[in-house]
């Protein structure tokens, strides 16, 4: 069934159910994934999914279903339970749905030309990434997996209000693992990069990142325990984003589960740190002309000069606190209502490539990777991460480390900060460049 079809039977339904407050989503997808094993292909998976989401609206009680395919029965299926859980579910008052509304430009997030391309174009892709993993060095032993994997997307919404949004997006992504191998010791190395466009993605890169990063900690490791000056890589320093923004989400904010829940308009970081969340990011995987309640999206400055300006909010969580909806709802899936989310987070940048930061630093450690970032807590901001990278003297990379852990609170990380690299990458929805830290605590 064609999902506006789909959105009309779900509609007529409702409307004989004597439902008069709702939103439907109907969301359908085509996906590829083609992974190989030297140069032969051991994956191929091509998919086509389907389905709907519900969220009803009877005496403020909140009712949500969904249905995963496109049959009429199964939207029957789902406008009955739908109104059997909203009999089950308490009243709030603070629920409301979206109301029409100007939206902004549509951000440049769909790449009609992979529906064109053959598929050997991407199988050989796909054969790009491990060769190019295992041209960097002979001591590249394995790589598996390499994968090519892309999807289209189209996403239809509607509401009782009179709301009706539409938006196509495609996403192209590669991800390599590759093992070296030295005197008995081996190390491995994951990347991966995601775009919305195929012209942004440069499959062999990922390879190449892979295979240098494994060979990059051969003959890795400890340090002695102490202080260091860290330059936290930019994907590392993402993952601490991540732990930072946390309290930057509205719901957590108002459950007394954010650090900055009574911070506004303090300086809570470094005056090097500025954070927004940008839904019209040109090109960002998190980018859209609307949230998953309809709402516009836009540009939202959350630190400036390392002074809180503020939270994001959907529509029950910004009534909550008494803010309007900043365009920050998001579904995990068709399978959960919207909740707070980021559109594209990232942390700006500045004007030191990384080796300029290396040279400032003069002596300490540049962490590439960190394991056990899901340990943190994001209430309290403490951490303790198990790490690894490199020991910088004089400027210049010496050998590399593992086997380190780095422990600390997350506002003091962030208010450590001396200089900001100019390298900003997104790594999904959340983007940083490399940080320059002063005096963190290492044990080995």
């Amino acid at each position: 069934m064609d999902p506006r079809e789909q959105l009309d039977q779900a509609q007529s339904l409702l409307a004989r159910a004597g439902v008069d407050e709702w939103e439907a989503l109907a969301v359908s997808s085509q996906s590829l994934s083609i992974g190989v094993r030297g140069q032969e292909v051991d994956k191929f998976s091509q998919a086509h999914s389907q389905g709907l989401a519900l969220r009803i609206l009877r005496g403020r009680r909140l009712g949500f279903s969904f249905v995963l395919g496109g049959g009429p029965d199964g939207l029957k299926r789902a406008v009955t339970e739908a109104l059997a859980s909203s009999d089950a579910s308490d009243p709030e008052e603070a629920l409301s749905l979206t109301p029409p509304a100007a939206l902004p430009h549509e951000p440049e997030v769909f790449d009609a030309s992979l529906a064109n391309e053959p598929l050997e174009a991407k199988v050989e892709r796909a054969r790009q990434v491990a060769a190019a993993a295992r041209s960097v060095d002979p001591r590249v032993t394995h790589v598996h997996p390499a994968e090519y994997g892309e999807d289209s997307t189209q996403v239809l919404l509607r509401n009782s209000l009179g709301l009706e949004l539409g938006q196509r997006s495609t996403r192209v992504a590669a991800m390599a693992n590759a093992m070296a191998s030295q005197e008995g010791q081996q190390e491995e190395a994951w990347e991966s990069d995601s775009r919305r466009f195929l012209g942004d993605l440069d499959a062999p890169a990922v390879g190449r990142a892979a295979g240098e990063k494994a060979v990059a900690l051969l003959g890795a490791g400890p340090v002695p325990d102490g202080r260091y000056d860290v330059i936290l890589h930019n994907q590392v320093a993402a993952d601490f984003l991540e732990l930072l923004a946390s309290s930057l989400l509205g719901d957590n904010v108002v459950k007394g589960r954010s650090l900055l829940a009574r911070r506004l308009g303090e300086q809570v970081c470094s005056p090097l740190v500025s954070v927004l969340d940008d839904g019209l990011y040109p090109r960002g995987l998190g980018s859209a002309a609307f949230d998953d309640e309809g709402t516009p999206q836009a540009r939202k400055a959350l630190i400036t000069g390392g002074v809180l300006q503020g939270f994001v909010f959907d529509r029950l969580w910004g009534a909550r606190f008494g803010a309007a909806s900043t365009g920050n709802a998001v579904r995990a899936s068709l399978k959960a209502p919207p909740g707070v989310g980021f559109s594209n987070l990232y942390l700006e940048p500045g004007p030191h490539a990384p080796q300029d930061l290396a040279r400032q630093m003069g002596r300490g450690l540049i962490i590439s990777e960190v394991l056990g970032g899901h340990t943190a807590d994001p209430v309290s901001g403490q951490f303790s991460f198990g790490a690894a990278g490199h020991l910088v003297e004089g400027g210049l990379v010496t050998r590399a480390v593992k086997g380190i852990a780095m422990a600390g609170q997350v506002l003091e990380l962030f208010g450590a900060i001396q200089a900001l690299g100019s390298d900003l990458r997104f790594f999904g929805r959340v983007g940083a460049p490399s940080l320059l830290v002063r005096g963190l605590s290492i044990s080995g």
